[in-house]
This record gives structure tokens, C-alpha cells and sequence, in this order.
């Protein structure tokens, strides 16, 4: 849904969680603990391994709604956008905007160039989404690329946990994290990615998680 909107749906970007060793780990907004006292579960002794299992599934399949229809990423996370050339002046990147940890050019002969904040291109993390540009007065490099994926941005976004936006409009789509764990946990419906929410799930649980987002889903 973001990705399309920003990134086009013919293609021609390819936007990717960046693939590292050990792979990325997410500090989602809600605990186990959290989401435990919210369920009124027992205290289990042993504790149920099985359960706990599902409730944090669970609580990062609710955060991943959350982003659906915020439009921005409520965990830190690293991406790879790829281009064949360059899209446009403007190059929105997913918001929050943190920083952009590497920008390449592949030519048609196999080279990869580095280019320089500030000198090659610059960031604007103010805007949501963030930005990159050329420099003032500046103009992208020209330059032959490679026939596919010429173009590497690997950038990070996404809020931390003492981030201040959770205590605004953060809190109230924590609210609405913790409701749609309730609603899959105790009734075991099934969740279909990209459904409209709106029709899937009561209008004050959808509500909360789009409070203050970036898209609206009708």
C-alpha cells in the first residue's frame, strides 16, 4: 500500500527490508507482558511457551496493520530501494526518515560509485515522508547504468521506543494495537493482509491505529 504509493506499482522500484546477519530485530511498541494484563490472563506456572508464542506473533502482526494504515514504520528497520535510473528530483523515502546509510550508481560496465551526503545529494528528514535530493543549484549525475538496478538506496526509518510521537498520536494506535490482539485472540478470526479494515474491523479499533497516519484507507 505505501510502497505503490510511493514507489509506483509498474515496477520500476523495488523496495526491500535490507538482508543482514543476524537478520533485523524489531523492539515492537507493545510487550508480552503488556498485552498479558491487557488479556487478563492467568500468571501460568509453568509458563505456556505455545501461548506466548502466539501472542508475540500476534503483536507484531498488529504493529504491521498499524504501519499499513499509518503509512510509516512505528519500529526502527533498515531498507533497500533499487531504481533502473533516476524516478524524479524528489525521492521519498518511508517516513520516519533517520538517515540514508548508502547511495550507489552501478554503471553499464559493473562499476559501483559511492555518492557523498551533501556534496552528491542530501537528506531532508523534516518532511514525512523524508526526502533525498540533489544540492542546491545541482542536478542528478549523469551517468549509463547498469541494465537493471542501478540504483541503491539503503536507508533507515522508523520511530524508537522513546520516541514522543508515542505519547501523542502513538498512544492512541497502541490502544488500537491492543484491541486488535484481543479481537485475533479471543475470537481466532484470520487476518488477510491488504483487506479493507475498514469493513473488517469495528470503525473505533481502525480508528486508533490511523491516528494521525500519513494515507487515509477509506
Amino acid at each position: 500500500m505505501f510502497r505503490d504509493q510511493v514507489y509506483g506499482t509498474g515496477g520500476y522500484g523495488s523496495l526491500s527490508l535490507t538482508e543482514a546477519s543476524p537478520p533485523q530485530s524489531f523492539v515492537e511498541p507493545l510487550s508480552l507482558d503488556e498485552v498479558k494484563k491487557f488479556l487478563k490472563l492467568p500468571v501460568r506456572s509453568p509458563v505456556d511457551a505455545l501461548e506466548d508464542a502466539e501472542l508475540s506473533s500476534l503483536i507484531s502482526a498488529a504493529r504491521g496493520q498499524a504501519e499499513l494504515l499509518q503509512g510509516r514504520d512505528l519500529v526502527r528497520k533498515q531498507w533497500d530501494l533499487y531504481f533502473d535510473y533516476w524516478p524524479s528530483f524528489y525521492i521519498p523515502l518511508r517516513a520516519p526518515l533517520v538517515s540514508v546509510d548508502l547511495f550507489t550508481l552501478r554503471d553499464n560496465t559493473g562499476l559501483v560509485t559511492p555518492l557523498v551526503e551533501d556534496t552528491d545529494y542530501i537528506v531532508d528528514t523534516a518532511k514525512s515522508p523524508g526526502l533525498v535530493t540533489p544540492p542546491y543549484n545541482l542536478e542528478w549525475r549523469n551517468f549509463t547504468p547498469w541494465p537493471s538496478s542501478a540504483m541503491l538506496i539503503r536507508f533507515t526509518s522508523g520511530f524508537i521506543p522513546a520516541s514522543p510521537w508515542w505519547i501523542n498520536d502513538g498512544s492512541q494506535v497502541r490502544a488500537g494495537m491492543r484491541m486488535l490482539i484481543n479481537h485475533w485472540f479471543t475470537n481466532k478470526l484470520p487476518f488477510e493482509k491488504g483487506i479493507d479494515a475498514a469493513r473488517e474491523y469495528p470503525y473505533g479499533l481502525t480508528a486508533s491505529l490511523r491516528q494521525g497516519g500519513l494515507i487515509h484507507v477509506a
